[in-house]
């Protein structure tokens, strides 16, 4: 394994010795241009740094105003990117309604999830743009559809052992999506009819997978509580193509991403580095399934 160190005053990272304004990072995430979200338990901070002057600016909402409940705190959110607007923030938080914000952080829409019988279902735990459509994936021990276009809210149903759904996603080169659970379930589904085509049991219960736009048929799958991350063939998914090792011996979720073209993978770590796996054999669009990974560890000096 390679290491190697890299400047971290253009790196915004998470962990629990690491605070922002004294407040502790939850999560970070690119926004536009040089702007980044930083989410902790109650709050949204819009960071925005000029690298080449050295200044910045910072805009924030904190949840404990009229629009939220003091005592509540965001489980997730996502970026909607739009090529001819600013993005939007999608925002799931314990007893609200799925907020949408605005670049100014501004609220400009809210859904309150409900289903045919008018029964309101809060808290959910996971929330997802579905980037390739107009739609937004949210749920828990149900899912829920939100149309962007439409305004509109669509309920689905699932049996009450698939409970605990914890993240979703989608290609556009499959008619089909796929929902992680917390209950070792992997879910897949019809794009069309949203009904049940397959379920797959998991070692571990399931809290990030990302399908691979540049790998046809390949997805990754990271799971709590657990010290690996797997890749699949999502044709063959009776046994992982690989296993990549991580330390994430914890039922925190702990994502991992990929570069923009998939070539390497970054996960994040409890011994406090960051783990790098890139694919040996570079982006492949064929039947070949098989990789072989260059594992590198980039420390940042920090201790979780």
């Amino acid at each position: 394994m390679i290491n190697k160190n890299i400047d971290a005053n253009k790196c915004l990272f998470s962990s629990v010795n690491s605070n922002f304004n004294n407040k502790y990072i939850q999560s970070s995430k690119f926004f536009i241009n040089n702007s980044f979200l930083i989410i902790n338990e109650k709050s949204i901070i819009k960071y925005n740094y000029d690298y080449n002057n050295q200044k910045n600016e910072i805009e924030s909402v904190n949840l404990s105003n009229n629009e939220f409940k003091e005592q509540d705190f965001i489980y997730d959110y996502d970026i909607i990117q739009n090529n001819s607007k600013k993005p939007f923030i999608c925002l799931c938080s314990k007893d609200n309604p799925i907020r949408i914000l605005n670049y100014d952080l501004s609220i400009v829409k809210s859904f309150s999830l409900e289903n045919k019988i008018k029964e309101q279902f809060l808290s959910s735990t996971f929330i997802k743009y579905e980037e390739y459509g107009i739609n937004i994936y949210t749920g828990k021990n149900f899912l829920s559809k939100i149309d962007l276009i439409k305004q509109k809210e669509i309920f689905i149903k699932f049996n009450k052992n698939y409970n605990y759904l914890s993240c979703f996603d989608f290609n556009p080169n499959y008619s089909c999506y796929f929902l992680g659970s917390y209950s070792n379930n992997l879910l897949m589904c019809d794009y069309k009819t949203d009904k049940i085509i397959e379920i797959f049991q998991q070692e571990k219960s399931v809290n990030q997978i990302k399908l691979l736009n540049s790998r046809i048929y390949q997805m990754l799958i990271g799971y709590r509580n657990s010290d690996y991350i797997s890749l699949f063939d999502i044709r063959k998914m009776n046994k992982c193509v690989n296993k990549l090792e991580r330390n994430a011996l914890t039922t925190k979720k702990i994502n991992f991403v990929l570069d923009k073209d998939e070539y390497d993978i970054y996960c994040g770590n409890l011994d406090g580095h960051i783990i790098k796996y890139s694919f040996n054999n570079g982006v492949n669009n064929n039947d070949s399934y098989e990789n072989n990974f260059i594992k590198e560890q980039i420390d940042y000096g920090i201790n979780v």
